[in-house]
C-alpha cells in the first residue's frame, strides 16, 4: 500500500459556492431595472401596433410590420448570452456593461418613435428598440442566476416577474389614463394623439432612472482567478460565439428540449394576442376598427392597454404564490395549468362584448403570465452549469423567438383568408393554441432524474424517498443552524417531516463545563429564542411540514426520544457544536447519537465554521446561509 502525502493549499472556491444570500431590500433593488425594462417591453407589447396603424399600415400588415421582435430576439440574444459568458472587467462586471447599454438604446429609441411620421422610419424605430430590450433582457436573466445562491434562486426569479407585471402595468394603464387627460387630446401632425406622446416620454424617464439605479447599486461577484484565465483564454468575437451556441444546444438537457415544444404554441399564441387585442376589443365591444378610426377605435386602443394592465397586476400578485406551488406539485404542471387558465380565457374574450367584463380573463392571462416569465427560466438556472447560465438563457429565449418568427411570416395570410379579417377570430385561435401547450405540457414526460432540479422539481420522481421524518437539534448557534438548513433541504427533497428539537436544562447555568462537552441551554425561555431563530426561514417553500420541540434534558437523548424506534426516520446532527475540542472527530452531542441510533444518522460537517469569533458572541447569530460565505 502506497501513503500519500501533500502540503494543504488554499483556493479560491468555485464562484457557485461563493454567492452570499442577499437580503429582501437588496434583491429587490437589484431587480429594480426589470421594471424599466418592462415598461418599455409593454409599449413594444400594447403602444406599438397602435401606432403602427395610426401612421398607415393596414391591420394584415402587424405580423410581418413584428418580424422585429423575433428577429432580433433569435441573433441578439445568444449572442449576447455567449459574449457576455466570456467578460469581465474589474470596474464594470460582466452583465452590467451589456444592461446598461441596452437601456439607453431603448431609452432613445422610446424618446424618439412618437415622433415618427413615416410607417418605414417607425418600422426601423421598432427594431431598435427590440434589439436595445433584448440587450438588456438576457444579460439581466443571466445576472439574477450569476448573483444569487441555489436557495435564493427561485425568490430572485419569481421577484424579477413581479416587477416584469408591475412595469408593464404603468405602461399599459398609461396608455389607459393619459389618453382621458384633456390637454392631452390633440393629435400631432402624424396622426400621433399627444396622450402617446407623454406614455413614450415616461417610459424613457423609467428605464433610465430604474436601470442605473439597480446596477449602480447591485455589484456583480468577482470570478475566481481560475474562472477570469479561462475567460481570458477563450476565443473572441461572434464566430466563438455562434460555435459556443451550437455546443450548447448539442448538450442541451433533455427538459430544455421538452420545454421548446410547449413554447411552441405558447408564443405563436401570445404574438397573436399582443397584436390583435385591441382590434378585437373594438369589433366586440366598440364597435369600431382601424378603417373606421375615430374616438371609438382611440378607445378600444385605450382599453387594451387597460385589459393589458389587469393581466400584469395579476402577474404582479400570483407571482409571489407561484414558486410554492412549483415546488408541491411540479413545475411543469403549475405551467399547464396557468396555460389552460389563460386558453379559457382567450376563447371567452373573443365572444365579450361588455367593456368591464373584459377584465374578467385578464386574471387567467395574468397568472399565466406569471408563469411564463418565471417558471421556465428558473428551471433552466436550475439544470445548466452557471458558467454557461449566459448562453443557455439566449438558446431559450430562442425557443421564443422562432414561434413568433413564423406567426409573423404566416399569419398575415392565415388572417385574411382562413379568419375572416376578424380580430376575435384571431383571439379564440390564440386561445386555442394555449390549449394545446397546456396539454403539450401534460404529455411531456417527466424529465430523468438527472435532469431534476434541485431547486424546484420538473415533475420526475425524487431519488429521496425513504424517509418518514428528518429530525435535526439546534441550540440556536450558527454550528446547529447550519445542521437545521442541510436537514431542511434533505426534508424538501423526501417530502417528509421536519422536526426541530432544541434540549434545555432547568436551574442556573453551571462551570464552564469541561473540553469537548456540550453546552447546555438553560431555562426555556432561553431554549425558546433558540428555537425560534432556528425555524425562521424554514417556510413552507423550505420544507412542507415542520414541527417544532421545546424538550427538557439532555440534547441528544432528546434527538433519539423523537425518532424513537423508526429506522424511517432521519437524525441530522453536526458533526461538532460549540466548545467540542479541537481535533475532535465528533462532539458529545453527535458521538451520544450515532451511538444509540436506530436510525440513519447524517453527520454535517460544521467544522468550518468560525468558531472562535462566534464563541466570542454574546447574542445568537443569524445561520450561516446568511453571513458570507467563507464563515461557512
Amino acid at each position: 500500500m502506497t501513503t500519500t502525502t501533500s502540503d494543504t493549499v488554499a483556493t479560491q472556491p468555485p464562484s457557485s459556492e461563493r454567492r452570499p444570500l442577499m437580503t429582501g431590500t437588496a434583491l429587490l433593488m437589484m431587480n429594480l431595472g426589470f421594471f424599466g425594462v418592462q415598461f418599455s417591453f409593454g409599449l413594444t407589447q400594447s403602444a406599438v401596433n397602435p401606432l403602427f396603424l395610426l401612421i398607415g399600415a393596414d391591420p394584415e400588415q402587424l405580423p410581418i410590420l413584428n418580424l422585429a421582435g423575433p428577429v432580433t430576439g433569435l441573433i441578439i440574444q445568444p449572442l449576447i448570452g455567449a459574449i457576455s459568458d466570456r467578460t469581465w472587467h474589474p470596474r464594470w462586471g460582466r452583465r452590467r456593461p451589456f444592461i446598461v447599454s441596452g437601456a439607453i438604446l431603448c431609452a432613445i429609441i422610446l424618446f424618439l418613435f412618437p415622433f415618427v411620421g413615416v410607417l418605414w422610419l417607425g418600422v426601423i424605430c421598432f427594431w431598435l428598440l427590440d434589439a436595445g430590450n433584448n440587450t438588456s433582457m438576457e444579460p439581466y436573466r443571466a445576472f439574477i442566476s450569476d448573483r444569487l445562491p441555489k436557495s435564493q434562486l427561485a425568490r430572485g426569479f419569481l421577484t424579477q416577474s413581479m416587477f416584469t407585471g408591475a412595469g408593464a402595468v404603468l405602461a399599459n394603464v398609461s396608455l389607459f389614463a393619459l389618453q382621458k387627460v384633456e390637454p392631452l387630446q390633440g393629435t400631432a401632425g402624424n396622426g400621433v394623439p399627444y396622450w402617446m406622446f407623454a406614455c413614450f416620454m415616461i417610459g424613457t424617464f423609467c428605464i433610465l432612472l430604474t436601470v442605473l439605479t439597480a446596477m449602480a447599486r447591485t455589484k456583480e461577484l468577482k470570478p475566481t482567478d481560475e474562472e477570469i484565465a479561462e475567460m481570458r483564454a477563450a476565443p473572441k468575437g461572434v464566430g466563438p460565439a455562434v460555435r459556443e451556441i451550437a455546443d450548447a444546444v448539442r448538450a442541451m438537457p433533455v427538459a430544455m428540449h421538452k420545454i421548446g415544444v410547449v413554447f411552441a404554441f405558447q408564443w405563436y399564441a401570445m404574438f397573436i394576442y399582443w397584436q390583435f387585442l385591441a382590434v378585437s376589443l373594438g369589433e366586440t365591444v366598440f364597435g369600431s376598427s382601424p378603417e373606421t378610426g375615430g374616438q371609438a377605435w382611440d378607445d378600444a386602443i385605450a382599453w387594451s392597454g387597460l385589459a393589458n394592465g389587469a393581466y400584469n397586476f395579476v402577474t404582479m400578485i400570483s407571482a409571489l404564490f407561484l414558486v410554492g406551488f412549483a415546488q408541491r406539485i411540479g413545475a411543469k404542471r403549475v405551467h399547464a395549468i396557468a396555460l389552460g387558465l389563460a386558453a379559457l380565457s382567450l376563447v371567452w374574450l373573443a365572444r365579450i362584448d361588455n367593456q368591464w367584463l373584459t377584465l374578467v380573463p385578464m386574471i387567467g392571462v395574468g397568472i399565466f403570465w406569471a408563469s411564463a416569465v418565471g417558471v421556465p427560466y428558473l428551471m433552466v438556472a436550475s439544470m445548466v452549469p452557471a458558467k454557461r447560465t449566459g448562453v443557455y438563457m439566449g438558446i431559450l429565449n430562442m425557443m421564443i423567438v422562432v414561434p413568433m418568427l413564423v406567426q409573423t411570416v404566416t399569419f398575415g395570410w392565415i388572417y385574411e383568408h382562413l379568419l375572416d379579417s376578424s380580430g376575435a377570430n384571431a383571439i379564440t385561435l390564440a386561445g386555442a393554441l394555449l390549449g394545446l401547450g397546456a396539454i403539450a405540457m401534460l404529455w411531456v414526460n417527466p424529465p430523468d432524474e438527472q435532469d431534476e432540479s434541485p431547486i424546484v422539481p420538473l415533475g420526475g420522481k425524487r431519488s429521496i424517498t425513504v424517509y418518514d421524518r428528518v429530525v435535526v437539534g439546534s441550540d440556536g448557534t450558527p454550528t446547529s443552524l447550519y445542521a437545521v438548513d442541510r436537514a431542511a433541504e434533505v426534508a424538501q427533497a423526501a417530502q417528509a417531516r421536519l422536526i426541530v428539537v432544541t434540549a434545555y436544562r432547568t436551574g442556573a447555568a453551571s462551570a464552564q463545563p469541561a473540553e469537548g462537552v456540550h453546552r447546555d441551554l438553560y431555562g426555556m425561555d432561553t431554549a425558546r429564542e433558540a428555537l425560534d431563530k432556528s425555524v425562521t426561514g424554514l417556510t413552507r417553500e423550505r420544507a412542507r411540514y415542520i414541527e417544532q420541540r421545546l424538550v427538557e434534558g439532555d440534547p441528544a437523548q432528546a434527538l433519539l426520544d423523537t425518532v424513537g424506534n423508526n429506522p424511517a426516520n432521519l437524525i441530522v446532527v453536526g458533526n461538532r457544536g460549540l466548545g467540542a475540542s479541537h481535533g475532535a472527530l465528533l462532539g458529545s452531542v453527535p458521538a451520544g447519537v450515532v451511538r444509540n441510533a436506530v436510525c440513519d444518522v447524517l453527520v454535517v460537517q460544521t467544522s468550518a465554521l468560525d468558531e472562535e469569533r462566534v464563541m466570542g458572541e454574546e447574542t445568537f447569530e443569524p445561520r450561516p446561509a446568511d453571513r458570507e460565505p467563507d464563515a461557512q
